[in-house]
């Protein structure tokens, strides 16, 4: 199952549940009151949890919508009281209307990064086979797109070709990172780059693995 499945089907379950929980207490959304009795404490907070971790991870930390759910959590006169449920629901089904609008811009990145860690695995694993060479091609291919995601996440324009060493060289200009990671990035283009153009004779086995680990920490401490 994809991150974009497993999240839309937290969001249906969590929805559903407290819909249900809404009901059997008797919301009068006219009267705005509960007919029966009002929720729980602890159903309002399994909920609430669970609402503003699907929609931190979703939506983001910043997110209208976690700052929401932050608010109800927070404020004395509702961090405890299991009438402001029918709040958090309203806070959560408006984050799920956005997700199925294709706004949660966060989640984007996640499925984004995921993409990208599929790659590295398939990389890994030529190694693995003994096909240092294609490898070597795709990890490179992999920086390239990591390069190319930070200069839109720093605001850095693009230019009309987007090869690593212009990408690299604008990233280290703007101190997105440092020189020494300029460095490296040069020397795994350089390796790419022979891959590309046969020169097999260029690199070992040995580079175009390290190559690969490389890769894959950098995305993960540079596309969070």
């Amino acid at each position: 199952m994809t991150t974009y499945e497993l999240v839309k089907e937290k969001f249906e379950k969590l929805t559903q549940e407290g819909k249900q929980i809404i009901g059997t207490a008797g919301w009068n959304g006219s009267a705005s009151e509960y007919v029966n009795f009002n929720p729980s404490y602890d159903a309002y907070l399994r909920i609430r949890t669970e609402a503003m971790n699907l929609v931190r991870r979703s939506c983001g930390a910043d997110s209208d919508h976690y700052r929401e759910l932050k608010r109800l959590a927070e404020s004395k006169d509702s961090a405890n009281n299991g009438f402001f449920l029918i709040h958090c629901l309203g806070i959560l089904e408006a984050a799920k209307r956005d997700f199925e609008s294709g706004l949660l811009f966060d989640l984007r990145a996640l499925i984004a990064a995921e993409v990208l860690g599929d790659f590295i695995t398939q990389a890994e694993e030529l190694v693995g086979a003994g096909y240092h060479v294609p490898a070597a091609s795709l990890a490179g291919a992999v920086l390239e797109d990591v390069l190319r995601k930070l200069c839109e996440k720093h605001k850095i324009p693009l230019p009309d070709t987007t090869k690593i060493d212009r990408l690299n060289a604008d990233l280290a200009r703007a101190n997105v990172y440092d020189k020494l990671i300029q460095k490296r990035i040069t020397a795994i283009a350089d390796i790419r780059n022979n891959a590309d153009h046969g020169h097999f004779d260029k690199f070992k086995k040995e580079d175009v693995e390290d190559m690969v680990r490389w890769t894959r920490s950098f995305a993960a401490d540079y596309l969070k």
